[in-house]
C-alpha cells in the first residue's frame, strides 16, 4: 500500500471512531439514566447496559487516540510544512503552543464544571454480600443481572438458591448452576428480566415464611 492508502485508512477509521465516539456520548448523556437514583432496568439499550456502552466508548477513544498518532506521523511532513509556511521562524512554538491549547481547553472544563459531589456520594456505599441482598429486595432493579452470571453467581449475591431461581423460571430439574445464564438462554425459552422477577418473589416468600415462623 502506498503512503496515500495508508492515509485513506487511517482517515477512515478516524471517521468511523468519531461517529461511534459521538452517537455513544449522547446516548449516554441524554438517553441512558445515570445514578443511583435511577433503576438497573432503565440503564439499559439495545440489550446493552450503560457500562457496557461506556466501554465500547473507551475502546473506541483508545483507538481514536492511537490513529490520531498515527495520522499525525503520516502527516508530519506537511504539519510541517504548512507551519512553517503559517509561522516562519516559530513555526516549533506555535505547534507545541497548540498542544498547550489542548490540554488548557480540557483543565478549564474540569475547573469551570459544576462539582456536584453530594449526587455521588453514594457510589460504592453498601457494598458487600447481604448489603446487596438487602438492596434487591427493597428494589429488585437495584442489582445487576445479566447473561455473564451464572445461576450459582445469582445465589451468592442474593441469598436466594439458584435451584429454587431455575424452577422459578421453568429451567428443567438437574440443571448445572455453573452454566452462564446466556448460555442457558440459547437453549431454554426465558428473559433475564424473568430471573429478577423469580429472585424478587423468592425472597418476598421467604420474608413472609421468616415472620410467619414462631
Amino acid at each position: 500500500m502506498s503512503r496515500t492508502d495508508w492515509k485513506y485508512l487511517v482517515d477512515t477509521l478516524l471517521f468511523i471512531c468519531i461517529v461511534g465516539i459521538a452517537l455513544i456520548g449522547f446516548l449516554m448523556g441524554l438517553v441512558i439514566p445515570k445514578g443511583p437514583g435511577a433503576s438497573e432496568g432503565a440503564k439499559y439499550f439495545l440489550g446493552l447496559h450503560r457500562h457496557q456502552w461506556g466501554n465500547i466508548h473507551f475502546y473506541l477513544s483508545i483507538g481514536f487516540v492511537v490513529l490520531v498518532i498515527i495520522h499525525v506521523i503520516l502527516s508530519w511532513s506537511w504539519i510541517k510544512g504548512k507551519a512553517r509556511q503559517l509561522f516562519k521562524s516559530r513555526w516549533a512554538t506555535m505547534l507545541i503552543l497548540s498542544t498547550f491549547v489542548s490540554f488548557l481547553i480540557l483543565f478549564l472544563f474540569w475547573a469551570f464544571f459544576p462539582k456536584q459531589t453530594g449526587a455521588y456520594e453514594d457510589y460504592g456505599v453498601r457494598a458487600g454480600r447481604k448489603a446487596k441482598a438487602e438492596a434487591f429486595q427493597e428494589d429488585p432493579s437495584s442489582i445487576l443481572i445479566h447473561g455473564q452470571m451464572t445461576l450459582r453467581d445469582v445465589e451468592r449475591v442474593t441469598g436466594v438458591p439458584g435451584g429454587e431461581i431455575a424452577r422459578a423460571v421453568g429451567l428443567p430439574a438437574g440443571i448445572s448452576l455453573d452454566e452462564t445464564l446466556g448460555q442457558l438462554r440459547k437453549r431454554f425459552p426465558f428473559l433475564l428480566q424473568g430471573v429478577r422477577d423469580a429472585v424478587a418473589s423468592l425472597m418476598k416468600k421467604s420474608d413472609q415464611g421468616s415472620d410467619n415462623d414462631p
